[in-house]
């Protein structure tokens, strides 16, 4: 989704790290961690590109949900 709004982001994994890119933004997790590194690139995306079409979708869920959600929540 974030690639298909023009957002430059990857993930790779290698050598027991999964290295998370968003454009300038980088973070590197233990491949143990991965929910972590899909927690960051989420809050990266809505905190860094709000015009997104993913932080859009964020922030509607978010209103129906009662104004907040917070980041690595289940």
């Amino acid at each position: 989704m974030l690639q298909a709004d023009g957002l430059g982001a990857e993930a790779r994994s290698a050598h027991g790290l999964i290295e998370v890119r968003l454009g300038k933004h980088h973070a590197t997790f233990p491949a143990s961690k991965a929910q972590m590194a899909a927690d960051w690139l989420a809050e990266c995306t809505v905190r860094n590109y709000p015009e997104s079409d993913f932080s859009k979708l964020w922030f509607m869920l978010a209103e129906l949900a009662g104004g907040v959600i917070p980041f690595g929540s289940r």
